[in-house]
Protein backbone atom coordinates (compact mmCIF):
# COMPACT_ATOMS: atom_id res chain seq x y z
CA UNK A 1 0.00 0.00 0.00
CA UNK A 2 1.37 3.00 -1.02
CA UNK A 3 1.49 6.10 1.51
CA UNK A 4 2.78 9.55 1.32
CA UNK A 5 5.79 11.17 3.56
CA UNK A 6 6.14 14.96 4.11
CA UNK A 7 9.51 16.01 4.92
CA UNK A 8 9.84 19.42 6.28
CA UNK A 9 13.22 21.15 5.38
CA UNK A 10 15.55 21.52 8.81
CA UNK A 11 15.61 25.66 9.45
CA UNK A 12 18.66 27.15 9.50
CA UNK A 13 21.39 27.86 12.41
CA UNK A 14 23.60 29.33 14.05
CA UNK A 15 25.44 27.08 15.92
CA UNK A 16 26.41 23.10 16.03
CA UNK A 17 27.45 20.63 18.34
CA UNK A 18 29.90 18.04 17.22
CA UNK A 19 30.13 15.22 18.79
CA UNK A 20 33.50 12.37 18.33
CA UNK A 21 32.45 9.01 19.48
CA UNK A 22 34.20 5.85 19.11
CA UNK A 23 31.18 4.20 18.75
CA UNK A 24 28.67 3.33 16.68
CA UNK A 25 30.39 3.37 13.36
CA UNK A 26 29.11 6.21 11.22
CA UNK A 27 27.99 2.87 9.03
CA UNK A 28 26.10 1.75 11.84
CA UNK A 29 24.41 5.01 12.57
CA UNK A 30 23.88 5.54 8.45
CA UNK A 31 22.12 2.31 7.91
CA UNK A 32 20.16 1.73 11.03
CA UNK A 33 18.11 4.08 11.98
CA UNK A 34 17.50 2.76 15.52
CA UNK A 35 21.07 4.09 15.94
CA UNK A 36 19.82 7.30 15.35
CA UNK A 37 16.42 7.07 17.62
CA UNK A 38 19.27 5.60 20.18
CA UNK A 39 21.11 8.27 20.11
CA UNK A 40 18.66 11.46 20.14
CA UNK A 41 17.14 9.52 22.95
CA UNK A 42 20.11 9.90 24.76
CA UNK A 43 20.94 13.30 23.72
CA UNK A 44 17.58 14.16 24.75
CA UNK A 45 17.96 12.83 28.62
CA UNK A 46 21.63 14.40 28.62
CA UNK A 47 20.54 17.40 28.10
CA UNK A 48 17.39 17.75 29.81
CA UNK A 49 14.97 18.20 26.78
CA UNK A 50 12.43 16.57 24.44
CA UNK A 51 13.64 14.38 21.78
CA UNK A 52 12.29 17.06 19.03
CA UNK A 53 14.32 19.80 20.18
CA UNK A 54 17.63 18.25 17.94
CA UNK A 55 17.92 17.60 14.43
CA UNK A 56 21.38 15.55 13.19
CA UNK A 57 23.31 17.59 10.54
CA UNK A 58 25.94 14.99 9.10
CA UNK A 59 27.13 11.60 10.44
CA UNK A 60 30.99 11.15 9.15
CA UNK A 61 34.33 9.57 10.43
CA UNK A 62 37.24 11.44 11.14
CA UNK A 63 40.29 9.89 12.32
CA UNK A 64 38.32 6.25 12.87
CA UNK A 65 36.14 8.05 15.10
CA UNK A 66 32.32 8.60 14.27
CA UNK A 67 31.03 12.58 13.77
CA UNK A 68 27.67 13.52 14.26
CA UNK A 69 26.77 16.75 14.06
CA UNK A 70 23.60 17.98 15.54
CA UNK A 71 21.41 21.61 15.97
CA UNK A 72 18.58 22.67 18.82
CA UNK A 73 16.11 23.67 16.98
CA UNK A 74 14.42 25.99 19.77
CA UNK A 75 17.79 28.22 19.79
CA UNK A 76 16.88 31.16 17.35
CA UNK A 77 18.34 31.98 14.40
CA UNK A 78 17.73 34.92 13.61
CA UNK A 79 19.35 36.32 16.68
CA UNK A 80 22.28 35.24 18.68
CA UNK A 81 21.12 33.88 21.88
CA UNK A 82 24.44 33.41 23.76
CA UNK A 83 22.67 32.64 26.81
CA UNK A 84 20.74 29.76 25.24
CA UNK A 85 24.05 28.51 23.19
CA UNK A 86 26.06 28.65 26.49
CA UNK A 87 23.52 27.00 29.00
CA UNK A 88 23.28 23.79 26.46
CA UNK A 89 26.94 24.13 26.14
CA UNK A 90 27.87 23.71 29.15
CA UNK A 91 25.75 20.98 29.90
CA UNK A 92 28.38 19.65 27.56
CA UNK A 93 31.67 21.51 28.16
CA UNK A 94 33.86 22.15 30.35
CA UNK A 95 34.20 26.37 29.73
CA UNK A 96 37.87 26.63 31.50
CA UNK A 97 39.47 23.72 30.20
CA UNK A 98 37.07 23.26 26.90
CA UNK A 99 36.82 19.68 27.59
CA UNK A 100 34.12 16.84 27.42
CA UNK A 101 32.13 16.72 30.93
CA UNK A 102 31.65 13.28 32.35
CA UNK A 103 28.12 13.82 33.55
CA UNK A 104 27.26 14.42 29.58
CA UNK A 105 29.43 11.08 29.17
CA UNK A 106 27.76 9.16 31.42
CA UNK A 107 24.16 10.13 30.80
CA UNK A 108 24.85 9.32 27.12
CA UNK A 109 26.27 5.84 28.19
CA UNK A 110 28.30 3.14 26.99
CA UNK A 111 26.17 2.66 23.78
CA UNK A 112 27.52 6.50 22.45
CA UNK A 113 30.98 6.48 24.01
CA UNK A 114 31.35 10.23 23.55
CA UNK A 115 35.30 11.66 23.28
CA UNK A 116 34.89 15.17 22.46
CA UNK A 117 31.79 18.03 22.17
CA UNK A 118 32.42 21.03 20.55
CA UNK A 119 30.45 23.49 19.82
CA UNK A 120 30.68 25.51 16.32
CA UNK A 121 29.40 28.88 16.14
CA UNK A 122 28.20 30.16 12.56
CA UNK A 123 25.98 33.36 11.15
CA UNK A 124 25.17 35.88 13.40
CA UNK A 125 26.46 34.17 16.28
CA UNK A 126 30.45 33.55 14.58
CA UNK A 127 32.59 34.57 17.47
CA UNK A 128 35.24 35.82 14.75
CA UNK A 129 32.70 38.45 13.06
CA UNK A 130 32.30 41.56 15.10
CA UNK A 131 28.28 42.48 15.28
CA UNK A 132 28.83 46.01 17.03
CA UNK A 133 32.07 47.66 18.90
CA UNK A 134 31.79 50.07 21.68
CA UNK A 135 35.47 50.31 22.16
CA UNK A 136 36.54 53.90 22.08
CA UNK A 137 38.48 55.03 18.61
CA UNK A 138 41.56 56.57 18.68
CA UNK A 139 40.40 59.81 16.83
CA UNK A 140 37.05 59.89 19.86
CA UNK A 141 39.94 59.45 22.49
CA UNK A 142 42.10 62.44 21.32
CA UNK A 143 38.74 64.70 21.20
CA UNK A 144 38.30 63.74 24.63
CA UNK A 145 41.46 64.99 25.50
CA UNK A 146 41.82 67.49 23.62
CA UNK A 147 38.23 68.82 25.60
CA UNK A 148 39.53 68.37 28.56
CA UNK A 149 42.04 70.32 27.98
CA UNK A 150 39.82 73.11 26.87
CA UNK A 151 37.56 73.08 30.06
CA UNK A 152 41.05 73.17 32.36
CA UNK A 153 42.03 75.87 31.04
CA UNK A 154 39.71 77.63 31.17
CA UNK A 155 38.67 77.02 34.52
CA UNK A 156 42.26 78.33 35.06
CA UNK A 157 41.72 81.13 33.32
CA UNK A 158 38.49 82.04 35.43
CA UNK A 159 40.74 81.50 38.54
CA UNK A 160 43.28 83.74 37.53
CA UNK A 161 40.69 86.35 36.65
CA UNK A 162 38.81 86.17 40.22
CA UNK A 163 42.32 86.38 41.88
CA UNK A 164 42.76 89.47 39.58
CA UNK A 165 39.45 91.22 41.13
CA UNK A 166 40.24 90.32 44.56
CA UNK A 167 43.66 91.29 44.40
CA UNK A 168 42.33 95.10 42.79
CA UNK A 169 39.28 95.15 45.39
CA UNK A 170 42.12 94.70 48.29
CA UNK A 171 44.49 97.52 46.61
CA UNK A 172 41.45 99.79 46.07
CA UNK A 173 40.33 99.39 49.65
CA UNK A 174 44.06 100.05 51.06
CA UNK A 175 44.86 103.22 49.14
CA UNK A 176 41.29 104.76 50.13
CA UNK A 177 42.00 104.20 53.52
CA UNK A 178 45.73 106.52 53.24
CA UNK A 179 43.83 108.99 51.23
CA UNK A 180 41.42 109.90 54.21
CA UNK A 181 42.18 113.08 56.06
CA UNK A 182 43.87 112.75 59.38
CA UNK A 183 42.31 114.49 62.47
CA UNK A 184 45.41 114.73 64.80
CA UNK A 185 46.29 117.79 64.64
Amino acid sequence: APFQVNVKPALPTNHRIELEMDMPTPQQMATNPSKRNLLMRALARSLKAPVTTFTIQEIGSKNNKTMVAFSNNTIPYKVCDEVALDAMASKMIMKQKMRTKTEFVKTMGNQFYVRRATMIRHGNCDESVEISTTAPTIQSMQEADSQLLLICILLFLLLLIAVAIIIYCACIKKSGKKKSPSTEY
